[in-house]
């Protein structure tokens, strides 16, 4: 004989039909909601690209920093944006002697170097980083 605790009632023959009823309620009242109120609380907020998120952080006095090879920044580049090649990313801030919560934005040709870039620099302890992906994308982004 099991304890009262662990014991499972079993619903009555009478008590079923209203947990159908129940159930079929609760089916048609969220299938008439808004996915998006479950993914993530409903649609009072903006939906920003990594690129847009880049430009604010940059208005806001973020460092931006282009990872691409030298070549790459003297053909095109972001306005203000200091060239270090991604390789050299953690000696280059050392020696400048660039906070480690500094707000920096980085980016290069895809995005991918510019993640790179992060995750040495997240090593050495910086923080406060964003990739702002590829620089057409990020030109193409500007308000």
């Amino acid at each position: 004989m099991l304890p009262r605790c662990c014991t499972i009632r079993i619903l009555s023959s009478s008590t079923a039909p209203n947990m159908k009823i129940i159930l079929s309620v609760i089916i048609l009242l969220t299938s008439y909601m808004p996915l998006s109120v479950f993914a993530h609380g409903g649609d009072d907020h903006k939906h920003l690209t990594r690129e847009q998120v880049a430009w604010e952080k940059s208005a806001q006095g973020a460092l931006v920093i282009d990872v691409r090879t030298a070549k790459e920044y003297g053909e095109e580049n972001i306005k203000r944006a200091i060239n270090i090649p991604y390789k050299q990313i953690v000696t280059q801030f050392k020696s400048l002697e660039i906070r480690k919560d500094r707000q920096i934005v980085l980016y290069c040709r895809s995005g991918n170097r510019a993640g790179k870039a992060i995750m040495m620099l997240r090593k050495a302890g910086y923080t406060n980083l964003h990739n702002a992906g590829g620089i057409s994308a990020f030109l193409a982004a500007k308000k």
